[in-house]
């Protein structure tokens, strides 16, 4: 993979020009900022899954499967950053990436059509599924960087938005350790009750298949 940077990156960067900014990330990477990061991210609305997919997705909403893909891309592809917040180990998984209605008053400074293979239509999805296009933000605790272009079968990072002080959107307070994750538990408590029932129920079919098969063992011993 090429690591030659886009003119156009290279000329926005340079206009920011401050010493925090970070090296411009290569053809093929998002950029990721220390604090507020903006992206817009395409989603299928009728996903591929394979059968893990379903288990793990059961009772989950396709928000909230977003939220988790976006924190467990930069989990396992930017081993520098921190997005899921380390004080907060019993949050919930996705809970520190928030959907926000648009990116206003910022500009882009990366797009999907800068990327070999992903410019133009896509199918995300099953064939013939809408996607809906998400603008989120989440805060990096870690280190500045870059990712792979976050893309798969059912997502694809359409573009990165440059972090500017003129914009409450990225120049607001860190998210606190709690606050992200309690706010979206109470997003989510219908979620989690159809979880909790669902697991009960896999347990009673496994107890009442037990005990079908114990007493067919006692009447064979009989």
């Amino acid at each position: 993979m090429s690591g030659r940077v886009p003119i156009g990156l290279r000329r926005r960067l340079a206009a920011v020009g401050d010493a925090s900014t970070p090296a411009p990330a290569p053809q093929g990477f998002a950029q990721l900022f220390p604090g507020w990061n903006v992206w817009q991210v395409w989603q299928s609305q009728d996903p591929i899954e394979g059968l893990g997919d379903v288990i793990l997705n059961t009772g989950l909403s396709l928000e909230r499967q977003l939220k988790i893909w976006v924190e467990d891309w930069i989990k396992d592809h930017a081993p520098g950053a921190a997005v899921a917040d380390p004080a907060n180990p019993m949050a919930l998984r996705g809970a520190q990436i928030e959907p926000i209605p648009s990116a206003d008053g910022l500009e882009k400074l990366q797009t999907r059509g800068d990327v070999p293979g992903l410019a133009g239509a896509l199918q995300l999805g099953e064939q013939g599924s809408a996607a809906k296009l998400w603008t989120v933000r989440f805060f990096n605790r870690g280190q500045a960087g870059a990712v792979a272009w976050p893309s798969d079968r059912n997502y694809v990072l359409d573009a990165v938005y440059q972090p500017t002080a003129a914009s409450p959107i990225t120049n607001s307070a860190p998210p606190s350790s709690l606050g992200g994750a309690a706010t979206d538990a109470l997003n989510t408590a219908g979620d989690a009750v159809k979880v909790i029932a669902i697991g009960a129920g896999v347990v009673l079919g496994v107890v009442l298949i037990a005990a079908i098969v114990n007493g067919s063992r006692k009447a064979s011993d009989a």
